[in-house]
């Protein structure tokens, strides 16, 4: 007898001693939706099985054999590093993995670049970003860095990178590791504190994603140690101790969550000109504050109290799409783990209108597959779940 997908994932993840929730953090998703899959309800598509495999050390025969399992899709994609480094070029890819894998292994001849040039192009690919074009963002990046790089532009190739990882992180996390140490190695020898702050960013958010936190943490907090009382200095220390916070709180800490966004909240006021915008993530402010209250007083289990930060922040007035995108997240996910289908499902329809292509993210559709499974009758939730990919 064939043993289904589900099975095969639960005995690798037993083996390996990982809990559903650890397996969850490293590829994007909840460990209830692991526990779904483990249980064969849903199918995860190519782009995420091939991530399981590659936390789970499996290959594209050992998941390949059930009737579930879109077997040549697996193997286009590729499982792991190596297996991605082997593949041709012209190999049939996901989207997001395949704009990441373009960017870091495959970039187009450089074209000369004055400095001018290279900021304006740097300025384009960060409204991008900001305003959740993640495909614009993936193409755009290439010949960007291939240029700065050319040019020995170690801000702009630093920045560039960080860019990178950021949409590894949204969209595939499995290259996030290589795009945040490339920014890295190219910010340190910028000497600029607030670029290697940058870096440090993105790498710090890999680090916890992975479920590294108090390697993510200490990464963190040694990059604010580089940082002085200048105004876009300070910016940067905020965003540093912002994720620093929900760092802590996810792992469980929270006296240190609660004591890191307070820190990040007193930087805020100290800050002595109107709101700098930082290459990622974008504004910092109180504002910005507010939004990771919500997610820290969510991952802390506190509910009621990631609602009244919510309530107090007005979508539309979040400095880009990618804020608003964010906070419609987070919001979903505070409605869903109370119960609440149809309010969860209210914030993503308003994350769509906002932020069209963060409704499309792998931790979004695992939102979308629990409501589901909550409650599939909740108007327009079917519908959405299909625009989005979510399994149904």
């Amino acid at each position: 007898m064939t043993m289904e997908l589900g099975e095969k994932l639960r005995l690798a993840r037993q083996a390996k001693r990982m809990s559903q929730t650890a397996v969850g953090e490293r590829v994007g998703y909840s460990a209830s939706w692991i526990s779904r899959v483990e249980g064969n309800k849903i199918t995860p598509d190519a782009a995420t099985l091939a991530a399981l495999c590659d936390v789970l050390g499996l290959s594209a025969d050992d998941v390949g054999e059930g009737d579930h399992v879109d077997r040549r899709g697996v193997l286009a994609l590729g499982l792991g590093m190596g297996a991605a480094l082997a593949l041709p070029s012209t190999a049939v890819a996901a989207e997001p993995k395949e704009l990441v894998e373009r960017a870091l292994f495959h970039l187009p001849d450089p074209r000369p670049a004055t400095r001018e040039t290279l900021n304006a192009s740097l300025l384009q690919a960060r409204g991008f970003f900001h305003e959740a074009r993640y495909a614009d963002l993936g193409r755009a990046v290439p010949p960007l860095l291939a240029a700065a790089l050319a040019a020995r532009a170690h801000d702009v190739a630093a920045r560039a990178y960080v860019l990178l990882a950021q949409l590894a992180i949204k969209n595939y996390q499995g290259y996030s590791w290589i795009a945040a140490d490339r920014a890295r190695a190219q910010a340190e020898r910028t000497g600029d504190p607030v670029v290697m702050g940058e870096a440090a960013h993105s790498m710090g958010i890999t680090m916890r994603r992975a479920g590294e936190y108090r390697a993510a943490i200490d990464h963190l907090h040694q990059a604010t140690t580089r940082l002085s009382a200048r105004p876009d200095e300070l910016a940067m220390k905020g965003t540093l101790l912002l994720t620093a916070s929900y760092s802590a709180a996810q792992a469980g800490w929270r006296s240190e969550a609660v004591d890191l966004i307070g820190e990040a909240e007193e930087t805020a006021t100290r800050k002595e000109t109107a709101a700098q915008r930082l290459y990622i993530p974008g504004v910092f402010g109180i504002d910005q504050t507010r939004v990771f209250r919500i997610s820290v007083h969510h991952a802390l289990g506190d509910g009621d109290q990631a609602l009244k930060y919510a309530a107090r922040i007005d979508p539309r007035r979040l400095p880009n799409a990618e804020r608003r995108g964010r906070v419609c997240m987070d919001v979903a996910r505070v409605w869903r783990d109370m119960g609440e289908p149809e309010r969860a499902f209210a914030a993503l329809r308003a994350m769509e209108q906002y932020a069209p292509e963060e409704a499309r993210r792998p931790k979004v559709r695992a939102i979308t597959s629990e409501l589901l499974a909550l409650n599939g009758e909740v108007p327009g939730l079917r519908g959405f779940a299909q625009r989005t990919g979510a399994a149904i």
